[in-house]
């Protein structure tokens, strides 16, 4: 058997290669995973919109996204590296419990009967996303040596891409099939409990039971690495006396939520939702900074003793980010620029379409909510009125199948090209690779609201693909080798806090600068998008990455 010895400032870690199908079946619960997120970029927003959301509120009905990333996955990390079963192993727990509460969610969502409902569950599904996607980052730095672990973030690359494709083909496909045309008891309902169409229903149905299958596969697949005689000593030591990790995961998300739950509940009624959002980013930055100072202060007093021990996942997380290598700091820029621009494309591209692709202007949606707040309210609709609602309300379906389509010819495209960059990468350096690739995204994305024909929209899209397979596993093999290997689950969740914080920033201040500034324009959206891209390869030509080692 091949053995690759991995070398940190502690210990050496001997690790076998892994052939092609164990590096394939550790990774197929990625699929399942990516399913889900793939219904979450191309079927959330408009299932929002079918419960009577308006476009400008989208961003912030996104929340979820950002929030649960922010709070549960540098959380998760902190507490797998921390724990170790000899039945369960580190990272399968975490795996197995976020697919179970995912399927449930997937399952449940399209019966959503209410804006709040579907809002509702979207949190718990996207904390279940996180729960089990995370440790997955991780366990690829676990099990592979160093020379393989670009080819295994490639693999996850891959299955992303096979994942997402699955979901919005399923969508493009029960849309054209299974759809109904709209009737006008259907467009004039007073309440949205039948409002979701029967053909949404069955992609997640199949997103339910993908995500917990493929999890299963790679659990029963692929054995956890025990730790070392001296690593289980410490991990022991850390855990004495400490409250199961379950429990700490909690008192650690009510402690750092509950200060700015309490400001939002007594300024809501003072100012916009945008600006309370704005005024709360810095107020809870401050509170765990506050929160940091109290139980890292050398004291005898037993309850701040406790409740350093209940905080230690945060203390961990905190002192980790002060410590963390300059790379990844470069890398949160890059970041900065390209996850703000793939928020502002997942939730405005169906819109965008239905202006160039399908030619609903914006006096025509106009009309349109004038028509359908009338119809709501009882009042009687001419004939052809109430034809111009159905015409919009199909042309709407559509869109969304589209877009589905579209987004499942671009996650085709990383399915196929993302074991290819693995030679590129090797003889050109993942920095340069990615930047091209990154700079591929841009052109897609300035293109795309250019082209009026269906078909050549897919151009465009093989461009993205090229791109999104770069992006979901060169920056992290770019990154690996400076992450302290006791400490990698932690630095992946803090790699995930660097894509939530751009989201976050985004959903809060993209609705008024659309509103605002881009003329509510959905087209605009994606140009804006474009140029951030621009601005991302060109930040990666500023990372300081090392050699890689082949």
């Amino acid at each position: 058997m091949n053995v690759s010895v991995n070398s940190d400032s502690s210990n050496l870690i001997r690790k076998p290669l892994l052939s092609f199908w164990q590096i394939w079946n550790m990774n197929v619960g990625f699929f399942g995973i990516q399913y889900s997120f793939g219904l979450q970029q191309t079927a959330v927003n408009p299932i929002f919109s079918f419960l009577g959301a308006h476009a400008h509120d989208l961003p912030l009905l996104n929340l979820a996204g950002p929030m649960t990333g922010l709070l549960i996955q540098p959380i998760i990390g902190a507490l797998s590296d921390k724990t170790w079963s000899p039945k369960w192993g580190r990272r399968k727990p975490f795996f197995l419990i976020g697919a179970i509460f995912c399927s449930l969610c997937l399952f449940l969502f399209p019966f959503s009967s209410a804006l709040w409902m579907a809002v509702g569950l979207y949190w718990v599904l996207d904390a279940a996303n996180n729960t089990a996607m995370e440790p997955y980052r991780a366990f690829i730095g676990d099990k592979l040596p160093s020379e393989q672990h670009t080819f295994g973030f490639q693999m996850q690359s891959l299955f992303v891409g096979a994942g997402i494709t699955i979901a919005n083909l399923s969508l493009f496909v029960f849309q054209n099939f299974f759809s109904e045309p709209a009737t006008t008891a259907a467009i004039c309902q007073t309440d949205y409990t039948n409002s979701i169409p029967t053909w949404v229903y069955y992609s997640f149905f199949i997103g339910a039971f993908c995500s917990i299958t493929s999890v299963l596969w790679s659990m029963f697949k692929t054995p956890e690495i025990p730790p070392s005689e001296e690593e289980l000593k410490e991990i022991q030591a850390f855990n004495h006396n400490k409250p199961h990790p379950f429990f700490q995961m909690i008192f650690v998300l009510f402690s750092l939520t509950s200060v700015p739950i309490l400001f939002w509940w007594f300024l809501r009624n003072s100012m916009s939702t945008n600006m309370l959002c704005i005024l709360l980013f810095p107020i809870s930055l401050l509170w765990v900074i506050i929160l940091f100072k109290i139980v890292k202060q050398k004291t005898k007093n037993s309850y701040i003793i406790i409740l350093a021990d209940i905080l230690s996942p945060l203390i961990e997380i905190v002192e980790a980010i002060i410590k963390m290598p300059k790379l990844l700091w470069q890398l949160g820029l890059v970041y900065m620029f390209q996850w703000y621009a793939l928020f502002c494309y997942w939730q405005f591209i169906t819109p965008a379409i239905k202006r160039t692709l399908y030619k609903v202007s914006a006096a025509d949606e106009e009309k349109s909510s004038q028509l359908l707040a009338a119809c709501k309210k009882g009042i009687s609709l001419s004939s052809a009125d109430m034809n111009f609602l159905k015409h919009i309300s199909s042309l709407t379906q559509e869109a969304v199948g589209h877009t589905g389509l579209m987004n499942g010819t671009y996650n085709f495209v990383t399915m196929l090209i993302a074991l290819a960059l693995v030679p590129l990468a090797r003889k050109y350096s993942s920095k340069i690779i990615h930047t091209f690739c990154l700079l591929f995204t841009a052109f897609a994305l300035l293109m795309i609201p250019q082209i009026e024909n269906k078909y050549m929209l897919f151009i465009p899209m093989v461009f993205f693909g090229i791109g999104w397979a770069s992006m979901m596993g060169l920056p992290y093999s770019m990154v690996s080798s400076v992450i302290p290997t006791d400490k990698r689950g932690v630095y992946m969740g803090i790699i995930n806090m660097m894509i939530v914080v751009p989201m976050l920033i985004q959903t809060i201040t993209f609705g008024p600068i659309l509103k605002y500034v881009l003329n509510d324009n959905p087209i605009n959206a994606i140009y804006v998008a474009g140029i951030l891209f621009i601005l991302a390869s060109i930040s990666v030509l500023f990372m300081k990455v090392k050699k890689e080692n082949h």
